[in-house]
């Protein structure tokens, strides 16, 4: 997926197209709901997505080249706003209307909620050179929050 762009969707699909000469490369299918964020994992073969189905989806390349579905993450009470990948790509942290914001492994557990927005999460970041996670809400607030 190197040289990709992939946008999320009102029409909850995710497209992968191709940033050089802007040809569409393929349709991920699976959410419900519109996808509201989507971020390539680090080796830039997969992409997390989030939905307004609470739901986030891993699709990553199968053998014979096409993208699918790997894997689900499920737990948010509410629309899945934000996605970001660690940059070791061992944590999957996602924001949401749920004003909550969670840690997951990559086997799609979840390891920490964090609370403290009193509005949707809206934007999250982790820092490529420290155990930090930046996060933007609809309560007009901006936190940065440190992690083991």
């Amino acid at each position: 997926m190197e040289g990709t762009s992939p946008p999320g969707s009102l029409d909850n699909v995710v497209r992968i197209w191709d940033a050089d000469s802007g040809v569409l490369l393929e349709r991920l299918r699976g959410h419900r709901d519109s996808v509201y964020s989507v971020v390539f994992t680090p080796d830039g073969r997969g992409v997390i997505s989030g939905s307004l189905d609470k739901t986030l989806k891993e699709a990553g390349v199968a053998p014979e080249g096409r993208a699918v579905c790997t894997r689900d993450f499920l737990g948010h009470k509410d629309y899945v706003l934000s996605v970001a990948v660690s940059h070791d790509a061992q944590w999957i942290v996602s924001g949401s209307k749920d004003r909550g914001v969670q840690f997951w492994d990559r086997a799609g557990a979840v390891h920490a909620l964090l609370q403290g927005h009193k509005n949707s999460v809206i934007s999250i970041d982790l820092s490529p050179a420290a155990n930090l996670l930046a996060t933007g809400s609809g309560d007009s607030l901006a936190r940065v929050w440190s992690y083991a």
